[in-house]
C-alpha cells in the first residue's frame, strides 16, 4: 500500500492537518490520486465540517505543491523501510479493526512498526503492570505469557517499565513472541529498554507506536498507548492493585469494546467490579 501510506505521511505533514481531519481524507480518499478524480467542489462537500476545509481543499488542489510534499514522503517511508520500520493505515489488510471503534480524536490513522507486523492481526492479551509487584502476581503474570504462547495467542505490553521488559524477555523464549506498544516515538525508546526490543524483535516480536519516530516521550501519551493496547488485544488483564492514567485509558477503552477485563488485585477487581484473575485458563482466546 505504498500510495496509501505515501498519501497518509504527506497528510500527516500538511500544517493545520490534525488526526481527525488527516483521518477522515484518507477514509474518503485513500491516495492523492483517488483525490484528484474529484472537482473541488465535491472534494469539499465530502470534507465538510473537517477545520479549515476549505483551506485544506485548496492546498490539496496544489498540485506542483503537493507533488513535492508527496515526493519527500515518499522518500521518508523508503528511509524508514532501509531501517526496518514499515507503516501501516486503515486500508492495509493486517490493520487492526478495533482501533475504528477509538474516539476520533484517540484514533490513529498511521502506524510505526519494527519487526513482524502480522502480530497485529495475531490474537492478543493486553497485560498491564509496574515494578513492585507481589511475588504472587509476578509470577502469575510470567505464566500468563507462558500460557498464551501455548495457546497460539501474543502477549501486548508496552515498552516502560521492569514488568514490561519481563514480558517481552519471557515470551521471546516462547514460540509466540510479544507486542511491544511504545508510548513515544520508536527512534525515542529508552536506551536500558532498546537490548530488550532487539532480542523480542529478533526471536520475531512487534514493536509498534502511533506516533512519528522522534516524538516524546511525553506522561500524557501513556493514554493513548494503553487504549492502542486495548484495541490490539481480545482480553486485558490488570496486575497492580491501583491503576495509573495510561492503565485508566485502557481500562475505559477495554469496557467500551466490551473486552474481558481482568484484575490480578482483589482490591482493584472489587473497586472496578472486574473478574479476579487467578488462572490463565480463565482467558478467553477465540
Amino acid at each position: 500500500m505504498p500510495d496509501v501510506q505515501t498519501f497518509a505521511l504527506a497528510l500527516r505533514a500538511l500544517d493545520g492537518v490534525g488526526r481527525v481531519t488527516a483521518a477522515r481524507v484518507l477514509e474518503r480518499f485513500p491516495t492523492y490520486a483517488d483525490l484528484r478524480r474529484y472537482g473541488r467542489e465535491q472534494v469539499l462537500h465530502r470534507l465538510k465540517g473537517a477545520p479549515n476545509a476549505a483551506a485544506l481543499v485548496e492546498t490539496l488542489f496544489d498540485e506542483a505543491a503537493m507533488r513535492t510534499r508527496l515526493e519527500a514522503a515518499a522518500a521518508e517511508r523508503e528511509a524508514l523501510q532501509r531501517k526496518g520500520v514499515n507503516l501501516r493505515t486503515p486500508a492495509d489488510p493486517d490493520w487492526p479493526a478495533a482501533l475504528g471503534h477509538l474516539p476520533r480524536a484517540d484514533r490513529p490513522f498511521l502506524l510505526f512498526a519494527y519487526g513482524n507486523a502480522r502480530l497485529l492481526a495475531a490474537p492478543g492479551v493486553a497485560l498491564f503492570g509496574r515494578p513492585g509487584l507481589a511475588d504472587e502476581a509476578f509470577d502469575l503474570a510470567q505464566a500468563t505469557v507462558r500460557h498464551l504462547a501455548r495457546r497460539g495467542a501474543v502477549a501486548i505490553a508496552g515498552v516502560e517499565t521492569g514488568f514490561d521488559v519481563v514480558v517481552h524477555k519471557v515470551a521471546a523464549l516462547t514460540p509466540a513472541p510479544s507486542v511491544m506498544v511504545a508510548a513515544c516515538g520508536l527512534s525515542k525508546i529508552a536506551p536500558p529498554l532498546r537490548p530488550a526490543v532487539s532480542q523480542s524483535v529478533r526471536a520475531g516480536g512487534l514493536l509498534v507506536s502511533p506516533f512519528e519516530m522522534e516524538h516524546g516521550p511525553y506522561d500524557h501519551d501513556r493514554r493513548e498507548r494503553g487504549r492502542v493496547m486495548a484495541a490490539l488485544a481480545r482480553a486485558a488483564v490488570f496486575f497492580n492493585p491501583d491503576l495509573d492514567s495510561g492503565e485508566r485509558a485502557a481500562l475505559d477503552g477495554a469496557r467500551a469494546a466490551d473486552l474481558p477485563v481482568f484484575a490480578a488485585s482483589a482490591p482493584l477487581a472489587q473497586a472496578e467490579g472486574l473478574t479476579l484473575f487467578s488462572d490463565p485458563a480463565l482467558l478467553p482466546l477465540t
